[in-house]
């Protein structure tokens, strides 16, 4: 699963990933205001990783 954070901390979004192995997902930020957000890999109810991204107009 992936899930989105807005800079606050809460949760903006979450996706959940059917296939295993190697993929990708395609974020569609036009609704999302500039700023930064970041989204962690969860598995198993464990986070794996945890990145940042930036949203500019």
């Amino acid at each position: 699963m992936l899930i989105f954070y807005n800079s606050d901390g809460s949760i903006l979004k979450m996706a959940k990933i059917q296939q295993i192995g190697e993929g990708s997902l395609l974020v569609y930020g036009s609704n999302l205001s500039s700023g930064q957000y970041s989204y962690s890999l969860v598995v198993n109810n464990t986070t794996i990783k945890t990145k940042q991204m930036v949203k500019v107009k």
